[in-house]
């Protein structure tokens, strides 16, 4: 009996661990710079995102602050971390129309094709490059939830990601 119990106990300890891999490995794909997908997911709107941004910018990046239709404390507190970082560090960007910042609950039925073209699992930011009009990279900036409560990390954290996209859509 006490050979079974410790099968069992290292059995669900090797499934735990591999559960925990998973998770982490989605945690840091996320993170990761993207180029946009060129062939849309069956069910995900073809519509070019330049239709549905100002004609001006066509070279531009676009931040999506992502939220569903249930909004906790740290949710709001992203949310309105990520705007004062982006109108006190980049209002320049912002009254240029190179900075487009676009509040989105990706739960109803219009943003549906966000989750799955932007990799959306939780509230997030992402930031979507504009090229010639056309989505040319993203970043799904989930470590929004591990700085979040630090101000400083997450100021760099969105500041940095932005800077990174955003002399390549300054052409």
């Amino acid at each position: 009996m006490a050979d079974k119990n410790g099968l069992q106990s290292m059995l669900t300890g090797a499934l735990l661990l591999l559960v925990g891999m998973a998770l982490g490995a989605i945690f840091v794909k996320v993170g990761q710079t993207r180029k946009a997908p060129a062939a849309k997911a069956e069910g995900v709107s073809t519509t070019p995102l330049a239709e549905k941004v100002a004609p001006s910018a066509q070279e531009a990046v676009l931040v999506y602050l992502c939220h569903g239709n249930s909004r906790c404390p740290t949710c709001l507190k992203i949310e309105a971390s990520a705007k004062e970082v982006l109108e006190r560090m980049f209002a320049e960007e912002i009254r240029s129309g190179r900075l487009i910042v676009k509040e989105v609950n990706y739960e109803q039925p219009e943003n549906k094709d966000l989750i799955l073209k932007y990799e959306i699992i939780a509230p997030t930011v992402v930031m979507v490059q504009l090229k010639d009009g056309k989505e040319a990279a993203y970043r799904n900036v989930m470590e929004v939830w591990q700085t979040v409560h630090e101000p400083a990390a997450f100021e760099s954290l969105i500041s940095e990601n932005l800077k990174e996209l955003l002399p390549k859509a300054a052409s």
